[in-house]
Formats: C-alpha cells, structure tokens, sequence
C-alpha cells in the first residue's frame, strides 16, 4: 500500500528551494584557480556563480493546504466536509529548514532533502501530526515538461515515508484522520511530493519557489517506500530537451491497482504544461487497456482494439486538487485480464474512428527498479564503506520470481552539461574537467550476479574500496554512475536517470593533532562554493575568524546527515575529514578555555533552536506572482 491507495490525502501549495549554484559548476571546487567573481550573480553571457550563488539550499513548503480526501472505500470529499479539509501541510517549527542536496557535483539529477519535519496543522494552530519526512532524492525529473528554458520547465518526484509520526486529535472530529491514524500503526506513512514550475530568475517574486502538490497515505513494509511498484507508464520516444516523452510530450508515470480494484494513475508529473504552469491540454484522450500486448506507441487503432475505460482528465483542477491522481474503478472483466495485457492512454478518436496510442505500459509490462539510487561509500570508515538495498522486478505490476540482474559502469566521462562558457573570454573557470567512472571496478556488488526471490526482491549490497586515491584531484573522491537491469535479451525500459549515483570519498591519512595547515584547504573550499557562510555570516577560510567560532564550527560539523544543521549543507564530506575539521575545533577550545562539553549550552541558545511560535496562514491558493519574496532565514 502507498500513497497511491486510500485512505489518501491530498494537498498542493508552494516550496521553497534556495539552493546554492556556485557549487553546481566542478571547476568551481579547485582552489587554486578560483576566482573571487564565481561568486557574483550571472551577468549576460558571464556565468560567474550562475543564477542564485548566495543560496542557502533551504527547502520548505509554503502555503500548502489540504485540498481533498478520499476513504477506505474510495469516496472523494473535496473543498468542505471533513474538518482536515481545512488544514494545512507545512514545516517542522522548531529548528531550521531542510536542506535540499544533491550527492556530487557531477549527479544534480537526483537532489535529496535532509531534516524535512512535516506537519499537519488545524486552523486554529494544533498540530494535528508531526512526522520526519525520511532522507530521500527525487526521481523521474525530466527538462522539458514546459516550454519554460532550464530548471523552471523542470519536473520531478519525490516519494518516501514519514517516520516519527506524533499524532495530536484532541477535539478534532474528522473521521479521515481517525481513519489514517488506524492505517499508520507501523509507525509511518507513505508520501509523494510532485515538483515543476521553479522561478530562476533573479528579483522576480517566485524566484526560489515552485509549484508543490504531494498526496499522503498507508505503508506496508513488504512494498518499496521509494516507487510504485506497479504499472509503468514509459514513452519511447524523446523530446526536445531529451527526456523519455512521448510524441505528446507526457513523461513516463506509474499506476496501481488498489484493494477496490480501482486503477490509480499518478499523472502530477506526466502531462505537459502550458502557460503558467498549467496542465496543457491535448484534446480527447482516454484510458485504455489495450487487447495486443504488441501495440506500440503512435499505432493508430481502432475501438476492436482496446478496452475503454474512461476518459482521461486533463484539468489543472485534478491536479491541484487531487494531486493528479486519477481513480478509474475496473470492471471483472478487465480485471480478470488485466494481468497480461498492458494499459494505455489514447489520443482521438478521429473523424474515422481511430485513435493514436499515445503512451502505453512498458513492453512486456516489465519493471525493475532500486529502492536506493544515491550511495555514499567511505573507505575511511569500514562501517560506512558499503550500502544495502533492495531491488524489484515485476511483469504488469506482478513480482517476478527467478530472474538474474546485472549492473554497469558507466564510460569514463567529464561533466559537460554542468562546465559552460564564459564570455568575455577569459571569464570561463580554468581548472581542467575531472574524468568520472575512473578506476575501474571500486564499486563491486554482492552478489554480482543478484537473482530476485518469489516476491520479487532481492538485497544488494555495494562496497567500496580499501583505498580512494584522488581520481578528480581538487573534487574529493569519485562519482559512479551505475546502470542495472535484468540480464539476458529483455531489458525493462526505464526513466533517463534511473541510475545508481554512488559517491566514494577519498582515503585520508589520520592526522592526530591538526594544524590548521592541514584545515585551512578544506575550509577554503567550502568558502569559495558557500559565500552565504562565508560572507554573511563569518569567513571561516581565515584562522582568526574559525577560531573565534569555533563553537559554531564544532555545533554544525558534528551534526548526523539528518540534521539541518550539518555543515556542510552539501553532505560531500568525508568521515575523516570530518573528524579532523573536528579534532582541530576541539583543539582550539581547549586552547581558549572552553571546552567542547559546553557545545550543549550552545545548542540551547542557537537561534535556530526553539524559537519560532506556530502563525497559522490564512492564504491558501496564492497564486505564485503573488508571494511576497524570498528569505534566506529560518522558518516564519
């Protein structure tokens, strides 16, 4: 069970996404050649710091409200009914924003949020539900869903589950929330957070918001908490700005069958959009199943052809309101064959009766993904040195039993996309391109030759090496991009970037009392990529200014991954790196009479900490030319 089944919520608003771009370029990380202008703003065809170099990499909702529910048994309440109708989805209020990541410079595909508290808030400001929104990055992004240049025609997915859920329904009578708090008794629930209409440009009032719906409901352990494991909707063809789309440019998507035997289609990042963001509409279409397992996209057929199903919804309405999600109850008859037969939305008829498939399950109904696709490994840190996971094959959304899955190395490759020319010349950042993928064979698998078991599954576990040199020299460590698939002549189509991203940190030598020589490389670093830090608030690449914050430096380098707090926001540091940024601090403490152990004194009195009283908003829909312009500080 998912989000994608009821009892399910929906809400839609806004996020907030401050990231900073210094970092996006990787010549940026060379000390030596950076220069103090790849921290101004863009300026024409001098890309500098590119769109936003003082971001904070804060991640937030903002106006996000319920918007419908729908039952056990799948009845919808939409607007007004049950009382969480009137509620609001937003951030945890005592401590700082999340942070929103991506695992390396050279993979920007699949960003992660990081210390995301999510709430659930009556009118008159109970919280209703806390929760812990757990680690996890977006999937399916594509570029070109708009027609909007860059990250503002981007698109993508979120989908994990809330953990920690702390329930509050003292005198709230809703029967929605009795009936998913009885559906939480795991101590979680599933959560989906669609993404697109991103603002970039600078000065404008929706610069560093987007559009946000998101849709909340049931988990069950067995099932991944990442994907649907379903019935994958992929095109076979591509758009302009190369993302798997069909000839009506709708991205690839996932349905379910729910208990209701009911077809639940997560269209929120599927359909094309117009102007402003809205869903474009492509004339009549319908849901379908189609009677030849064969019939390829674009085939022109007839009505003797399919099983009609409904017509499919293309109003910005549905998405808004219900998260995108279409509910289409089955029939038996086509539940008794829908097993071998694959889904399809169809475009037409036209004048002759015909209609054009526009995007149907993949061939063969085949679907194989990984729970994970970001990894960490540290050969500095055996316990950090290998990561388990899980991955699902499955034929028309039934598991696969038996099957053999095999992975590989992406060629060695420099980061072209994320390193663009300068103007004037002389402008363009002179460090040369690290080369990924290099060496060979640090990533093994066990097993290497996986084989998934009668549900489907089978666990995965990736180590690392003993040892990382210094592949990318002035980046730490290496990145590995990771494509895998069953073995022999069937592969599953999947999405562009349904890779493994695995970043290997680089092997440093301990160092027992450090100097702040051995500190100072490390802290430029993240000087020069960071100017938020080390301009607005204290420049910790010079030894005075570290060492009179050395309480700061010790608070946010000691944070777990999870925390908001963590310096750094990129998570791109090393264990042992970490632990000597750490050692030093304490050094220098102790030097100045203050030991470490007071860190918990500072804790309290971070202004991050217990501060902001819950104000409930009043401005649920606000369109987004209407919100008032970005803060870099912590929640309102």
């Amino acid at each position: 069970m998912s989000y994608l089944q009821p009892p399910r919520l929906a809400f839609s608003g806004y996020f907030q996404a401050d990231v900073s771009t210094v970092n996006n370029d990787p010549r940026h990380f060379d000390n030596i050649s950076f220069e103090p202008y790849f921290q101004d703003l863009r300026e024409g065809q001098q890309q500098n710091g590119w769109w936003n170099p003082v971001g904070t990499g804060i991640f937030r909702f903002r106006d996000a409200a319920v918007r419908s529910v729908v039952d056990p048994s799948g009845n919808l309440q939409i607007g007004q009914g049950d009382p969480v109708l009137s509620m609001f989805v937003g951030n945890a209020f005592d401590r700082a924003s999340a942070k929103i990541v991506d695992v390396d410079p050279d993979w920007q595909l699949a960003s992660n949020l990081y210390g995301l508290g999510i709430t659930l808030v009556a009118p008159n400001g109970q919280v209703v539900l806390r929760s812990e929104y757990e680690a996890n990055p977006f999937r399916d992004l594509w570029f070109g869903r708009s027609a909007a240049p860059g990250d503002s025609g981007a698109s993508a997915m979120f989908q994990s589950v809330l953990t920690q859920l702390e329930w509050n329904l003292d005198g709230i009578n809703s029967p929605f929330l009795q009936q998913l708090y009885s559906f939480s008794q795991s101590g979680t629930l599933s959560i989906r957070l669609t993404t697109y209409g991103f603002g970039t440009k600078y000065g404008e009032n929706e610069f560093c918001y987007g559009k946000l719906i998101g849709a909340i409901g049931p988990v069950v352990a067995q099932e991944p908490r990442s994907f649907i494991l379903g019935r994958r909707f992929m095109p076979t063809t591509r758009n302009r700005t190369g993302d798997l789309a069909s000839t009506q440019n709708i991205g690839c998507f996932s349905a379910f069958v729910d208990q209701n035997r009911t077809l639940q289609l997560d269209l929120s990042n599927a359909l094309p959009l117009a102007d402003k963001y809205l869903i474009e509409q492509l004339g009549p279409m319908q849901i379908v199943l189609l009677k030849d397992p064969l019939t390829a996209q674009d085939d022109l057929i007839g009505p003797e052809a399919y099983y009609a199903l409904a017509s499919l919804d293309q109003t910005d309405y549905q998405q808004w309101n219900l998260s995108g999600i279409q509910s289409v109850p089955l029939h038996q008859s086509i539940y008794d064959v829908m097993n071998e037969l694959p889904f399809a939305l169809l475009s037409g008829p036209n004048q002759d009766g015909k209609s054009v498939v526009a995007i149907r399950e993949s061939l063969l109904g085949l679907e194989v993904r990984s729970e994970d696709i970001v990894f960490r490994l540290d050969p500095n840190d055996s316990n950090a040195n290998h990561a388990d996971t899980t991955i699902y094959a499955a034929r028309y959304g039934q598991p696969m039993a038996g099957q053999q899955l095999n992975f590989w190395v992406a060629a060695p490759a420099t980061d072209t996309d994320n390193t663009p020319v300068s103007q004037p010349p002389g402008t363009t950042p002179r460090a040369l391109l690290p080369v990924n993928n290099v060496p060979a064979f640090a990533v093994q698998f066990q097993p290497a030759l996986p084989v998934t078991d009668a549900a489907g599954r089978v666990a995965v576990r990736l180590q690392g090496p003993e040892v990382m040199d210094h592949p990318r020299e002035y980046i730490d460590g290496q990145l590995y991009t990771i494509s895998y698939n069953f073995s022999g002549s069937d592969p599953a189509l999947q999405q562009n970037f349904d890779k493994l991203a695995v970043l290997v940190f680089s092997t440093v030598p301990v160092v027992d009392n450090p100097t702040w020589n051995d500190v100072q490389p490390i802290l430029q670093q993240y000087a020069n990529l960071y100017p938020v830090m080390s301009q607005g608030l204290f420049d910790f690449s010079q030894k005075d200014q570290a060492d009179a914050n050395a309480f700061i430096m010790r608070f946010v380098l000691d944070k777990g991954i999870n925390d908001p707090d963590q310096m750094p926001v990129t998570r791109d540091m090393s264990s042992a790196k970490r632990a000597m940024l750490i050692r030093y601090f304490d050094q220098v403490l102790e030097s100045q009479g203050r030991p470490s152990s007071l860190l918990h004194m500072f804790g309290k009195r971070c202004p991050t900490r217990g501060g902001a009283a819950l104000r409930p908003q009043d401005d649920r829909a606000a369109p987004v030319g209407t919100l008032p312009g970005k803060s870099r500080g912590p929640n309102p």
